[in-house]
């Protein structure tokens, strides 16, 4: 079996009414996104994975003050709005803003590699168009170098197999993108819909 279908916890379709409810979005996110980080290179990206356990806690104890209420993730930013606590720092809105948009630059970075592109360009053109508009010159020149020690596209394959072929990889991976991106979408939209998407800034 490939690495994404090893994960015991997986992104769930979104419920009829087009909501993501909160711990299995959170437990996929710590079951998948994080191993695939880590094996890309625990120290080159520890600050990202940081960044996204951080961005979890967050979430995790803003869902525990109350299960049936912030059952969904849209149901924590919608109370925060109406409440009008979106703003403050460390909101679970700004946690939930951030966790978005490096999940946006994970899966863009898996898309492209998966497509055939090699995985260095494949993670640039993924940061440029999902998270270096949101980061000061200084984090950018951070990043640079996280980007630089991403391995090289054979590797990844290899170690996303497990054992299998390229070709058992790539739809295998294929599948675990369908309910991701269906997810990621869905909280894209949610921010674009509330108008808060371009007011969370490093």
């Amino acid at each position: 079996m490939t690495f994404f279908q090893t994960r015991e916890f997986k992104f769930q379709p979104l419920r009829e009414d087009g909501k993501i409810e909160t711990m299995p979005f959170l437990n996929a996110v710590e079951n998948s996104t994080l191993p695939f980080l880590q094996l890309l290179g625990p120290t080159a990206f520890a600050s990202v994975i940081s960044d996204i356990k951080g961005n979890i806690t967050k979430l995790t104890k803003k869902y525990e003050l109350d299960k049936v209420k912030y059952n969904t993730l849209q149901d924590i930013v919608e109370t925060e709005i109406e409440e009008k606590t979106q703003f403050v720092k460390n909101s679970a809105t700004d946690a939930l803003m951030w966790l978005k948009r490096t999940l946006e630059f994970i899966r863009g970075f898996i898309h492209h590699m998966i497509d055939g592109e090699e995985s260095g360009k494949s993670a640039q053109v993924s940061y440029e168009a999902n998270l270096k508009p949101y980061h000061s010159w200084m984090i950018q020149k951070i990043f640079s170098l996280v980007l630089k020690a991403v391995p090289y596209r054979k590797d990844i394959i290899q170690q996303l197999g497990q054992g299998a072929d390229e070709e058992t990889v790539v739809v295998d991976t294929n599948e675990f993108l369908k309910l991701f991106d269906e997810n990621i979408d869905a909280i894209i939209a949610m921010y674009k819909s509330k108008d808060i998407d371009m007011q969370f800034k490093a």
